[in-house]
């Protein structure tokens, strides 16, 4: 349970640490490491990153990964229905394969330059098998509550735990830990779209984000959504259905692959890399790198793209427009319901291989209506019309909000379910932190730069600055670390001030607002990702407050004695002069 409103006061007043101050010496030399727990949450990109990172930098942590599933991945685990085990048709990452990749294990081996989803997995697993991550996690664990404990300066945390041979079977866990990290990822809490009557339907009904197996070949089909998944699920069933009705609300820019770098060229198609590339990809790592290095350059390249009225930006409403009607085969009507009337890279952009191209072919009809509701036999317009098909696909996408799936209770005792439950309410300090939320930390919160640029090295920075406080953690003998309120308030003027200039704020409904037209921008950050990568080289530990153990920020100091000097005494082979130089270049001899 969560310590009574008093019980916090009587130890933390705005922040601030009371009581009485310990005076006694502890027998532990400077910057010794005091043991902490740390728990994450989720085995995806990010917390395969933490567990490396971990285990590369910090010593006397105990680590441990909770996964709700029964395996790695993240979401190139969730967007598939188990126990069928298959991704929705044409699943893929819509940015260059070689850029979705630690920076530390480049993949020689990926078949394309958009990747599916069976080679993003199996590459996340063999990196997991390289570097032993799997030793941390604790599969089959679903985080329910995690409720701070002011008292002992621990996350009190309740799981439910699956069995994997019996699934109806479920036991719960409890434990403490000192840190935690929420690596629960964006893209993972799918959402069936708030259409009356949704259930109500007899024909096949399937989520791309828990795809159901179907005999597709020859039926009515529905397809809603124009997002990246129903973007990607489009041209890969048109060729196999009887019918097809898209059902297009809002219109959304369809990157010319890597196209919008420089408008005036289309850029590199899906293309399958070579037996004899893949094969110099392995044998050069250097050129390997190079190639690397264009690609990414390139994609840190389009930030001034999403400036309002920018040169770039009018130069990519133009182009794109005519790539987009040229790709609907000239045909002007579709093409001005298609075009959208704001700017490129208000919604996501994705490069949207043949999604077009399908759009215009015999059997698929474009439908622009508001869907009233959804009866038996299909789906009804607001113009009454009633489209009979045999199955729905519901390429809805996620809820984008940032309200956590598991209760989060912090300082206040109030669930931040509820304390983010308006939009404007949502603020976060660098996408990684929350006031009032000591010794929590999160991968990709509010206003990260998910679309600005290159993202994983981003994640890999992350976690190296998660890791850098729980070093201060052991080292300063910390208890609680919280992030300033008011620093964050400031911050968040900014960003809203700052982002008024982008194209993130145009008329879009688009997740970077939490699904709204309109409204706050919750889900971008307003630089580059470079921009970014270097706000958060360098924390800022001016910016937090601080409760010690001994209620003695100087406890650390200890009895006098390094660790160095510590191991010294037991080898007597240590460097103690380590802190003289080699000149670069002798002394001239000095005058008498």
């Amino acid at each position: 349970m969560a310590p009574s409103r008093e019980r916090i006061d009587s130890v933390v007043e705005n922040g601030q640490q009371k009581g009485p101050v310990s005076e006694e010496v502890h027998e532990r030399p400077l910057n010794s490491r005091s043991r902490v727990s740390v728990v994450c949450i989720g085995a995806g990109v990010s917390g395969i990153a933490t567990a490396i990172r971990v285990q590369e930098t910090l010593e006397n942590c105990d680590f441990t990964i909770y996964e709700k599933n029964g395996d790695l991945g993240g979401t190139w685990l969730e967007n598939r229905h188990e126990p069928c085990e298959i991704w929705y048709p044409g699943c893929a990452c819509d940015v260059p394969a070689h850029a979705y990749t630690y920076t530390f294990e480049p993949n020689p081996d990926y078949s394309r330059y958009y990747v599916g989803s069976l080679e993003i997995h199996a590459y996340l697993k063999a990196v997991a098998k390289k570097h032993d991550v799997e030793k941390y996690v604790q599969y089959h664990h679903k985080l329910v509550s995690a409720v701070w404990n002011e008292e002992l300066g621990l996350w009190e945390l309740a799981f439910e735990v699956s069995n994997s041979e019996k699934p109806e079977e479920t036991q719960y866990f409890q434990r403490t830990c000192n840190v935690l990290i929420n690596a629960g990822g964006l893209l993972n809490n799918w959402k069936w779209p708030a259409i009356t009557g949704l259930t109500t339907f007899k024909g096949h009904l399937c989520h791309s984000a828990r795809w159901k197996d179907f005999d597709w070949e020859g039926k009515n089909i529905a397809v809603i959504g124009s997002g990246s998944s129903a973007i990607q699920i489009v041209p890969e069933l048109q060729p196999i259905v009887g019918k097809m009705k898209a059902f297009i609300r809002s219109p959304t820019w369809i990157a010319p692959s890597q196209g919008f770098v420089d408008p005036k060229n289309e850029g590199p198609k899906n293309f399958h890399y070579t037996a004899a590339e893949k094969r110099k990809f392995r044998e050069d790592p250097d050129e390997f790198l190079r190639y690397r290095k264009r690609i990414e350059s390139d994609m840190n390249r389009t930030f001034d793209t999403f400036v309002k009225d920018s040169p770039k930006q009018k130069e990519a409403i133009h182009v794109f427009a005519k790539i987009m009607k040229d790709r609907l085969g000239g045909n002007e009507e579709l093409a001005s319901r298609l075009t959208p009337k704001f700017g490129v890279g208000c919604r996501r952009l994705t490069p949207g291989q043949n999604f077009l191209e399908s759009l215009v072919k015999e059997n698929v009809e474009v439908i622009s209506d508001e869907i009233d509701h959804i009866e038996a036999e299909g789906l009804v317009t607001a113009d009454g019309k009633l489209h009979k098909v045999d199955a729905i696909v519901c390429a809805t996408g996620f809820n984008t909000t940032y309200r956590p799936r598991f209760k989060l209770v912090g300082r206040q005792g109030i669930p931040l379910f509820d304390l983010w439950a308006d939009t404007n309410a949502v603020e976060a300090y660098l996408a990684m932190a929350i006031p009032g939320f000591p010794n929590y930390f999160m991968f990709l919160g509010p206003n990260a730069p998910i679309s600005n640029g290159t993202l994983i090295p981003v994640m890999e920075k992350q976690s190296e600055y998660m890791i850098r406080f729980v070093d201060k953690m052991q080292r300063q003998n910390l208890k609680a670390f919280d992030v300033k309120s008011d620093v964050v308030s400031q911050l968040n003027e900014r960003h809203q001030k700052f982002l008024q200039r982008m194209v993130f704020t145009d008329n879009c409904r688009s997740w970077y607002k939490g699904g709204r037209a309109d409204g706050k921008v919750i889900g971008i950050w307003p630089g580059s990702s470079l921009h970014y990568f270097e706000t958060i080289s360098e924390p800022r530990y001016e910016d937090w407050d601080y409760v010690y153990r001994e209620n003695n920020q100087w406890d650390f100091l200890g009895n006098g004695w390094t660790l160095l000097e510590t191991k010294d005494r037991e080898t007597k082979e240590e460097d103690l002069a380590f802190y003289l130089l080699k000149p670069k270049e002798v002394l001239e001899a000095p005058e008498s």
